[in-house]
């Protein structure tokens, strides 16, 4: 059942992150079918409940305080997100931020030197979130 969670959940993640490169934004209904799959994924491992719910809480006051600090640097749909993949991986999440910002400041940087955008541009960070969910279960 578990592993319907994450197939289900990478598959989202690459649906949020087409529109999030096109829209620039992560609609809230997605967000939701990911924080519902978090919430099974409690019901699932009840024993482990408060570790998971933990995860979510903390992640999700980090990116509130870095977005308020960045000015809206980190949007909301991001912060959603973030906080629904907490319930759903738990501590596992900070190996999912680690990567997805490493990654995405790695790339962006790139793209600044090679001029293909301007330093002040956004950049949609749903792909390197799904990125590195996917490199969370490969290493």
């Amino acid at each position: 059942m578990q592993n319907i969670i994450y197939i289900t959940t990478i598959i989202l993640l690459m649906k949020i992150s087409i529109i999030d490169i096109k829209q620039k934004i992560i609609p809230d209904r997605l967000n939701i079918v990911v924080s519902l799959l978090g919430i099974f994924n409690l019901i699932l491992n009840y024993e482990n409940c408060k570790m998971y719910i933990a995860s979510s809480a903390i992640t999700f006051a980090v990116f509130l305080f870095l977005a308020m600090l960045t000015d809206g640097g980190i949007g909301g749909g991001d912060i959603k997100l973030f906080t629904a993949l907490g319930l759903i991986f738990g501590v596992e999440i900070l190996k999912i931020i680690a990567v997805t910002f490493v990654s995405a400041a790695i790339i962006s940087i790139a793209r600044v030197l090679l001029e293909l955008i301007n330093i002040k541009e956004s950049t949609a960070l749903a792909p390197y979130i799904c990125a590195a969910t996917i490199i969370h279960f490969v290493f």
